[in-house]
């Protein structure tokens, strides 16, 4: 699962990510926004998607997190659509036709997770150990309102969790790496067989990624700045137990 990400640097990593695609100046400079600690549920955010007049370009569009399907009567949905399994996106109707035509890359630097401890919910960090920016897999969708409004959304794919995620969940967002990019947002992916599948969507190796104890201020979707990755100075016995 991904309930809540950062994307805390200037992004001109990306560019590097991104294997054979390219971003305009333009676009890199747009990704150069203030830092975000705790990205959460309906924030608008940055998304990486292929240009319609271009192959191997990508744009920077600004979306909404929480996918709202083009058929809705309403932007506001029942409970918001931030993850979507990998393994059944291609059959679900709120997704099947984003998976099928409308996917994107999500910039991230780290995600959050939670582990429930003697009644409280402990947050965790986890990013790369080189603290480097990632890509998670996503797929998007327009929403327009019956006044002509135009809403851009998307959710992010999840995957079971590798051995470290293993500990705390057993999902974690799909983290493609430069060489699954170009599947990911070339192929077919109605043709793909189980082995492509299996691999495009594949957790990424434990041994890249590292852990560490949050603070409880990530609990509220308001707070924000570099204090959310401090753990408290007396963090719960049970935190530190877990020898991260």
């Amino acid at each position: 699962m991904c309930g809540r990400y950062t994307l805390r640097k200037g992004l001109t990593q990306v560019v590097a990510k991104n294997g054979s695609y390219a971003l305009s100046q333009t676009d890199v400079d747009c990704l150069a926004q203030s830092a975000r600690y705790n990205i959460a549920p309906t924030q608008t955010t940055p998304v990486l998607r292929k240009r319609y007049d271009a192959s191997y370009e990508l744009e920077v569009c600004q979306m909404r997190w929480g996918l709202i399907p083009s058929w809705a009567k309403t932007a506001r949905t029942l409970s918001p659509m931030i993850n979507a399994r990998s393994e059944t996106v291609a059959e679900k109707p709120a997704y099947r036709a984003a998976y099928q035509r409308r996917r994107c890359l999500i910039p991230a630097d780290g995600f959050y997770e939670w582990r429930k401890s003697r009644g409280q919910n402990l947050p965790f960090f986890f990013s790369m150990k080189d603290d480097s920016v990632f890509l998670m897999a996503g797929i998007w969708e327009a929403w327009i309102s019956e006044g002509g409004e135009t809403i851009d959304s998307y959710t992010i794919l999840t995957t079971h969790a590798n051995a470290l995620l293993a500990k705390y969940h057993d999902r974690m967002p799909v983290i493609l790496d430069p060489e699954r990019i170009e599947l990911w947002l070339e192929s077919d992916v109605a043709r793909l067989g189980l082995e492509e599948r299996n691999h495009l969507f594949a957790p990424l190796d434990a041994s890249l990624m590292s852990c560490q104890a949050a603070n409880p201020m990530v609990n509220n979707n308001r707070s924000e700045g570099p204090d959310c990755l401090a753990a408290p100075a007396a963090a719960p016995k049970s935190q530190l137990d877990l020898g991260i």
